[in-house]
């Protein structure tokens, strides 16, 4: 049979919440500063990020793990902390604005000529044997037509663009906007990504220094608890990764929506919980190295700091900054009781326009949870805001429209689970 919790007789004005827009705003603001440099790796981004965090744990003497909140861990990641420059036939191209390169993109300088790749090129026998039999490694391959139409032989369209025929690099300019992510690898070649309106039919020559290095990066989640009341052995987890991108040369990734707005809630519900004891124990854990392929939450979920079998109800909060469209939840199909009892929530009060229901999804710090057997759901909100893993996702983006009330119902439906459980 299953079990419906709600709140049928309790009204919103009830509903008292210490946290406010001002406070998510004020940690949005910070979090996205010049300070913090992305939240990534260059001028430790990522720790002064995690110190922040930490140092709000501590005002609100909540409880900890470790003396300083934090579990260590490493990976390896490229970064790009100096130079980043290109210049094509006299004209300097700006960094994260104009173009931007492959995350994975080797250290790279000097002059370098331009070839457009055309169908041509491919189709006709000759003229693709003669592409492949020149010598390249002075030269980008300019591939937009690649893209737009099926070709003969997509056997050379293949090569081309896994640059079996040794051209230096690939350049595309094709796009409109970009969006950048993190590699923990070197790619065989550099890729540049070039505005559609920076470059012209004919481009000769260009000039470029990417200044990429590697490093074994020391980081790590941080994490704090409340013990609860009735079932202290029980928990209630609520996470949010707080790394982004960092910076590319002066071009600062700030991740405001992505995801700032996620670790204000999460420092919310911990300002929240710390007010009174709740029934189950409450653990607020702030990850590492989501954006380098959730790298913080794999690490915790093979070195869990309390049993993973003890977890009742984990919920991870990322994207967090609009709802005007209402919310996802992923693993709402798969756990369609608790689905079902947030809908109702959301139905009596009003919070969200709509709940939107999705299956596992690998696309956030959920996911090694769920793998691993605990019950898991991933919120994010959904709204008119078209900024992501690019330069444009700034604090004063983010309208923070329906946090509130997001905030608001997360918070019911966690605590009405303590109730029924």
């Amino acid at each position: 049979m299953k079990k419906i919790f709600s709140i049928l007789f309790c009204p919103l004005a009830f509903f008292s919440y210490s946290q406010n827009i001002d406070s998510a705003r004020s940690a949005i603001k910070q979090l996205c500063s010049e300070e913090f440099a992305g939240r990534g790796y260059v001028n430790d981004g990522d720790k002064k990020a995690a110190e922040f965090i930490a140092d709000k744990f501590r005002k609100l003497n909540i409880s900890s793990f470790s003396p300083n909140f934090f579990q260590q861990f490493g990976f390896p990641v490229i970064y790009f902390p100096e130079k980043t420059e290109l210049n094509i036939d006299g004209v300097d191209l700006i960094p994260g604005k104009d173009f931007i390169v492959n995350p994975g993109c080797p250290y790279i300088k000097g002059n370098f000529k331009i070839l457009k790749i055309d169908s041509a090129t491919v189709d006709n026998k000759f003229l693709f044997e003669k592409l492949s039999n020149s010598s390249l490694h002075r030269t980008f391959l300019w591939l937009d037509e690649l893209h737009e139409k099926t070709f003969l032989h997509p056997e050379r369209v293949d090569a081309i663009k896994k640059n079996t025929i040794g051209a230096k690099g690939i350049l595309y300019s094709n796009l409109e906007k970009f969006t950048w992510s993190v590699s923990t690898a070197w790619d065989k070649f550099p890729t540049l990504l070039i505005k559609k309106d920076k470059l012209k039919h004919f481009m000769i020559e260009m000039q470029i220094l990417i200044e990429s290095r590697y490093k074994e990066h020391s980081t790590q989640n941080v994490i704090s608890y409340i013990k609860g009341k009735t079932h202290p052995d029980s928990f209630i987890v609520f996470t949010a990764h707080y790394d982004h991108l960092g910076k590319f040369g002066t071009a600062l990734f700030p991740g405001a929506n992505d995801n700032a707005s996620g670790v204000a809630m999460l420092l919310n519900m911990a300002e929240e919980y710390a007010l009174k004891q709740p029934e189950y124990s409450v653990a607020f854990i702030a990850f590492a190295g989501e954006e380098a392929g959730l790298l913080g939450s794999y690490f915790y979920t093979q070195n869990p700091l309390f049993a993973l079998n003890k977890i009742a109800l984990l919920i991870n909060l990322d994207l967090m900054a609009t709802g005007d469209k209402g919310m996802t939840v992923v693993n709402g199909s798969i756990f369609k009781d608790e689905f079902q009892n947030l809908q109702m929530l959301n139905f009596e009060n009003g919070y969200l326009p709509a709940i939107n229901a999705r299956g596992k999804a690998q696309n956030s710090d959920h996911y090694y949870f769920t793998e691993a057997g605990v019950k898991s759901f991933f919120f994010y909100l959904l709204g008119d805001y078209h900024f992501y893993h690019d330069i444009d996702d700034k604090a004063e983006s983010v309208s923070l429209i329906k946090y509130n009330e997001a905030f608001k119902l997360i918070k019911t439906f966690a605590d009405d689970y303590m109730k029924i459980k």
